[in-house]
This record gives C-alpha cells, sequence and structure tokens, in this order.
C-alpha cells in the first residue's frame, strides 16, 4: 500500500473521531499497521503475550490462525473494563493486573511483568506496548521461546533501544516522532531481515518523516528535525 493511501486512511479516521465515531482500527498510525500485520502474517506466531491491551488486540488477532493463544496483560481497571467488552473472550485471554506504572521497580520484583509466569511455558511472540516497558523488555529473555522474536512498540523512545539491544539480533525503524511510534524487533535466533519487507517499509517510513518534518516547519523555529532512521545489530542476519 502506498503512502498516500495511507493518508487518505488516516484523514478518514480523523474525521470519523470528529464525528464522535469509535475507531476500529489500532491507535497507529497506517504505516505502522501495515508494517505490523505482515510482520504477524509473516512470522505466523502460534503463543503470543501481549502487554498492554486494546483496540489493536482485536484487530491484529484476526491474522493469526484459529488455534493461535493469545494473552493479553492489562493494568488500568477502566480500560479493562471497556476492553473485555470488545475484545472477544474466545480468541484472546484478557486479564487484569491491577498496578501502577512504577519507573524505579525492579523486573525482577514487577507483578505486572510476571503474570507471565502465572500462564506458564514460553511465547514465540512478546508484544510490549503497555507500562513498565523496559522491565517487559528485560524479562522477555526469560520469557521468549528459542526462535521467538520480541516486538516494542513506540520505540522511537530512545529510553528502551539498550534494553532491545542486550538481544544477540535487534533492528529498530523510527520515523519523526519522539515519544511514540515506531518499532524494535528482537530475538535470540530468528533471522530479522527477513520478516518484512524492509526495503518497502523504510522507503514508506522515510518519505513520510521527510514529509511531516517539512510541514512541521521546525527549520523556520531552528528546530532540528528527526530523520526517519534503521537500525540494525551485527548478527540481526
Amino acid at each position: 500500500m502506498s503512502l498516500a493511501k495511507f493518508y487518505i486512511q488516516g484523514s478518514r479516521r480523523k474525521i470519523q473521531k470528529w464525528m464522535g465515531q469509535a475507531p476500529t482500527d489500532p491507535y497507529m498510525k497506517f504505516k505502522e499497521v501495515d508494517f505490523f500485520t505482515e510482520l504477524l502474517l509473516n512470522f505466523k506466531p502460534t503463543r503470543v503475550l501481549e502487554y498492554g491491551s486494546g483496540v489493536s488486540t482485536a484487530y491484529f488477532n484476526k491474522f493469526l490462525s484459529a488455534d493461535a493463544e493469545w494473552f493479553s496483560v492489562e493494568n488500568n481497571r477502566q480500560w479493562y473494563d471497556r476492553m473485555k467488552n470488545e475484545i472477544p473472550s474466545d480468541r484472546i485471554d484478557l486479564v487484569l493486573v491491577e498496578v501502577d506504572e512504577n519507573f524505579d521497580q525492579a523486573a525482577e520484583t514487577d507483578e505486572y511483568v510476571h503474570y507471565a509466569d502465572k500462564i506458564g511455558g514460553k511465547f514465540d511472540f512478546i508484544l510490549v506496548d503497555g507500562i513498565n516497558r523496559e522491565n517487559c523488555i528485560d524479562m522477555a529473555h526469560t520469557y521468549l521461546s528459542e526462535n521467538g522474536i520480541l516486538v516494542v512498540h513506540d520505540s522511537n523512545r530512545v529510553q528502551y533501544h539498550p534494553h532491545i539491544k542486550q538481544f544477540p539480533n535487534w533492528m529498530i525503524i523510527q520515523d519523526f516522532r519522539k515519544t511514540a511510534g515506531g518499532f524494535g524487533l528482537a530475538s535470540n535466533n530468528v533471522d530479522l531481515t527477513k520478516l518484512v519487507d524492509w526495503k518497502r517499509h523504510s522507503s514508506i517510513w522515510s518519505a513520510d518523516s521527510a514529509i511531516s518534518n517539512l510541514f512541521k516547519f521546525k527549520y523556520l523555529m531552528g528546530k532540528k528535525s528527526k530523520p526517519f532512521k534503521l537500525e540494525v545489530s551485527t548478527s540481526a542476519g
């Protein structure tokens, strides 16, 4: 899909929001939805652990096989109550671990992260998109299967990068934003370079960053633009 079509979809969603219509697609840019959909279709995970539920939980689950397991851990009761009415219970196991975000808590004692112990077993796909993300990434070393992959949303936030780069194989794709968006992928043994068409996505993300930086007029205010960036570990392939 082209960048122009993503812009059209984004404009349509803004109009729907303005009209008071609840979104039915993930709270992501459509280029990110495209990226993540391709990732799921190519990798075909069978056991998913998600930290942070949302509209995207039900949306992306439909791209998995009927017998795939998807466990979603949520910490906010109000959001949990809303999501349990929107997420199909026969396809997704949504659980509430009612804790507050804690920036100082060690990963080893983080109840939110360690709910995975109660589920048991290993996961071939771990999605980090909720609270305490650094702890979730660090503990993924314990919960990820030998040939599993970790995906960290909002990896434009550079504070996640040192944690992602602890894995032997990693790739981080960033755009013009600083506090939202972007993906970090990591694995112990999987060839990350073959999971998606990186050339196509890089072209789209790069063009989007260039256009967005231009129309934000940062150069007129003397502010430095944040360009597209794709980082790859030497062992990613």
